[in-house]
């Protein structure tokens, strides 16, 4: 129960970094395109966690 509430806060964590990426500071299109990368993953992790399984972010792996 413990790691699907820290996925889900996490989510939100992306979710808003998204969010503010596209509101703040994208100027150009690549900077939506990482917005849009970023907010997906976030909503993933949501409703991941809402579902009880593991979200894409986990399954990058660990990285260098």
């Amino acid at each position: 129960m413990e790691s699907r509430r820290i996925t889900a806060g996490m989510g939100l964590l992306f979710a808003a970094l998204g969010a503010w990426i596209a509101f703040a500071i994208a100027d150009d299109w690549p900077a939506y395109l990482a917005a849009v990368a970023v907010g997906g993953l976030g909503i993933d992790a949501i409703y991941s966690a809402i579902r009880g399984r593991r979200a894409l972010i986990s399954r990058i792996g660990p990285l260098p």
